[in-house]
Formats: structure tokens, sequence, C-alpha cells
């Protein structure tokens, strides 16, 4: 099971964080969709159309940009999107996960990785 949690954000009262707890599930398309619409939510309540903002248009503007083929390193400086805190890590295959968690790659019976069990 996906779960999002939505928690309060630190620009203002309406402000949401999305935590995503996945467990190995799939992210659907469902997913994106539903976690933009908190996103664009948050966005036009933080910074407000009506006081000189761009709202939501800002976070829609950067999707566009990642659609159109930009390098995404290039949208996150473009729209200061980079994060300040440790970057999100993207894998793709499990040895990969391997390799982020323990800086080994097969040593499938290590004990550092089944601390229960000994094979």
């Amino acid at each position: 099971m996906v779960k999002f949690e939505v928690v309060q954000g630190r620009k203002g009262p309406n402000d949401k964080l999305v935590k995503v707890w996945s467990y190995g599930e799939i992210f659907t398309i469902e997913d994106v969709l539903r976690l933009l619409k908190i996103f664009f939510e948050s966005e036009d309540s933080v910074y407000p159309i009506n006081e000189g903002y761009q709202g939501k248009a800002m976070l829609l503007k950067a999707i566009i940009d990642v659609y159109s083929g930009l390098p995404i390193e290039r949208v996150l400086e473009s729209y200061k999107l980079k994060r300040k805190a440790p970057k999100t890590v993207i894998i793709e295959k499990l040895h990969e996960v391997m390799k982020q968690c323990h800086g080994i790659v097969g040593m499938e019976k290590s004990s550092r990785l089944y601390p229960f069990k000994t094979f």
C-alpha cells in the first residue's frame, strides 16, 4: 500500500508537505495527480495570486519545463526548488538499493543485511 501523509508545512498556516511511504508498491499516475492537487492548493495558499505571486502557475510552469525536455537540474535551479536537505535518491535496480543502503554490492548473505538470520 502506498501511504501519503499530509503534514503542516513551515511557510504558512495552509502550507502542506507530503510524506510518502510506499513499501515497494507501485507509484501510479493517480497518486501523482492526487499529490499535485495538494501541491497546487498549497502553492496558492502560500503564494496567493491576489498578492502578486504566481501561486500554482509557477509549479505548473516547472512541470511544463520538465515535460518539454529541459534538464531537471536546470528546472530545479530556475524555480529555486533545489532541496537544501539530503536529496531524494531514485533507485532503478535492487543492486542500487544495496549499494545505497550498505555501500556493498553482491553480499546478500552478509550479516549486516540479514542480522537475525544466518545462511
